[in-house]
């Protein structure tokens, strides 16, 4: 991406542009210009896109950063928390809800994921959520995985890994599931199933950033 930098900072991309490469900076070794991308280039109070957009770069960047073993940034999930209550306070779409879920399950709201929730039930009850019960089920291996329950997160994404595609979004962006099943995996000492889970794979880059994933190679 040598042209990035001459892209108009305002322009509609330019963030979620700098959202791909700062994915990248991580496997070329260089998490410290990954930080920095956030920071100046997509973080919500600087993001030049959309706001579904913005929740959903600054969510999945984030988590992805904790699960390559690198530290909770506290400040920016209580910004990213509180736009995604105050921009989306109903559910209506399932790949920026699934990234609500994320930030509410950091949170630890249980009350207000429990609510969000109810509201995707309901549209899928009336035939409004063509995604039905994936977001769910996500979000509540998110909310297992923040407890450290790692038994509960792999129950609840085993059997929908292979239907995320009706989530929505790219390949990149449905990494952020596949790569909790992964950290749950080690976490709970099952690497054969990650090593299976690793043969399988079909999708995105080759360099997963999971932290314990050098034990199962």
């Amino acid at each position: 991406m040598s042209w990035l930098p001459a892209y108009p900072r305002d322009g509609m991309l330019y963030s979620h542009l700098n959202w791909h490469l700062a994915l990248g900076r991580p496997e070329a070794g260089d998490t410290a210009a990954a930080l920095r991308l956030f920071t100046e280039a997509f973080a919500p109070d600087v993001h030049s896109g959309p706001a579904r957009r913005r929740l959903n770069d600054g969510v999945s960047f984030l988590w992805r950063w904790e699960l390559a073993g690198h530290p909770r940034n506290v400040d920016a999930w209580r910004i990213m928390y509180e736009f995604a209550n105050s921009a989306f306070p109903r559910a209506g779409l399932a790949f920026s809800d699934m990234h609500i879920g994320l930030a509410q399950a950091v949170a630890g709201d249980e009350a207000v994921l429990e609510a969000h929730t109810r509201q995707i039930d309901e549209l899928a009850r009336n035939g409004r959520y063509p995604s039905g019960p994936l977001v769910p089920a996500v979000s509540r291996a998110f909310a297992a995985f923040e407890q450290r329950d790692f038994s509960t997160t792999i129950e609840a994404l085993e059997p929908i890994v292979g239907e995320l595609e009706r989530i929505g979004g790219s390949r990149a962006q449905l990494d952020l599931v596949e790569f909790t099943l992964l950290r749950a995996y080690v976490g709970a000492d099952r690497l054969d199933d990650a090593r299976r889970m690793l043969s399988l794979r079909q999708r995105g880059s080759p360099s997963i950033p999971v932290a314990g994933l050098g034990a199962v190679h």
